[in-house]
């Protein structure tokens, strides 16, 4: 029987020049969830995260961000009285890797080599939704803004990623912003990693590139279960894997044939439960390859279109998926991703 701890954040905001009687907006819900045995899910709203307790300390996946892990650190001496010994990074991107420097008392830090790449101050790879356009080595708001034909994660893209991050208010997120409460690896690795502590393994794996260059799937092979972040559920999975890719650009800028390879990757895995870094219930294998047969249907069907020299105007109007039609976001995302995948492919052929 799972146990959940559920306390929620009160986050008082002086903004000036609001009214004193305007709400400030809800904070999301921090909680702990038990998966099984030691091991246990953090949850901030709809991002997640995950931790390992053993005798000898604990092994946290992503800290998400400064608050949450203050937070979260204050719940694991309280509950467990043993440190954090390794946190282990899903990927660089902001949103999940922020907040390590408050375990960094007595935590190593270990992540794919490529975020070592990715931290040495040009711009790094970055979700779909953002692009450098004057290769000024900065971003600005209008670089980050929703295109026409992509929806907003839900503010993490848009203002908020400013007001976050821009730090001296100039308008620009440099590189250094970008990474200031990204706590840089100690420990890299290439494709396959193993750690041990307090008798407890866990397995390290570069999937390829998807959503990310830098991805880590963590496996806990005594607790048949298997963490990874924004692949394959992005930040737009809620209840169900049964969600339309968001498709940000032209999925996030790595072929359509490694997403397939990444899906096979985790496919291949031994496991009961996945857990992701999106999304209020766990999943299970058949949740993965339900999403990659999705790709594997898609690319078929636009490569079909293309071989017929159809464009992605004629493509969107043609390719409907509806084999797919009553996943969340198909009438708002079906388009996008006909016209992500066309030039994807027409990209990396």
């Amino acid at each position: 029987m799972s146990t959940r701890y559920a306390i929620t954040s009160l986050v008082l905001l002086a903004c000036a020049g609001v009214p004193a009687q305007a709400a400030a907006p809800a904070a999301p819900v921090q909680s702990i969830t038990q998966i099984k045995g030691d091991l246990y899910r953090g949850s901030f709203g709809n991002w997640n995260t995950v931790f390992l307790v053993t005798p000898e300390g604990i092994v946290l996946a992503d800290p998400l961000n400064v608050g949450f892990a203050t937070w979260l650190k204050a719940q694991l001496d309280e509950r467990f009285k043993v440190p954090v010994r390794y946190v282990i990074y899903s990927h660089s991107h902001w949103d999940h890797a922020e907040g390590g420097n408050v375990f960094a008392a007595t935590a190593k830090f270990v992540g794919h080599e490529n975020m070592l790449r990715n931290m040495d101050g040009r711009i790094p790879h970055m979700p779909g939704g953002f692009v450098d356009l004057n290769d000024n080595r900065a971003f600005e708001r209008e670089e980050i803004r929703d295109r026409p034909t992509h929806p907003d994660y839900r503010g993490v893209c848009g203002s908020n990623f400013f007001a976050r991050l821009d730090v001296d208010r100039d308008d620009h997120v440099t590189p250094a912003e970008y990474h200031a409460n990204i706590r840089r690896p100690d420990i890299v690795y290439s494709d396959r990693m193993t750690l041990v502590l307090g008798g407890k393994r866990i397995e390290l794996l570069h999937p390829g590139k998807n959503h990310a260059n830098d991805g880590t799937v963590l496996v806990f092979p005594a607790e048949r279960a298997v963490f990874s972040s924004d692949f394959p559920a992005d930040a737009l999975v809620t209840a169900s894997m049964r969600s339309m890719p968001s498709a940000c650009g032209n999925f996030d800028g790595h072929p359509l044939a490694d997403w397939v390879r990444s899906y096979r990757t985790l496919e291949a895995l031994d496991f009961d439960v996945l857990i992701q870094g999106h999304g209020s219930p766990t999943f299970v294998k058949a949740d993965v390859a339900e999403g990659r047969q999705y790709f594997e249907d898609l690319i078929a069907d636009v490569t079909a279109g293309m071989a017929k020299g159809l464009g992605p105007d004629e493509l969107k109007q043609t390719v409907r998926l509806e084999k797919y039609r009553d996943w969340q976001n198909y009438e708002r995302l079906r388009e996008d991703n006909v016209v992500s995948a066309y030039y994807n492919l027409k990209l990396y052929r």
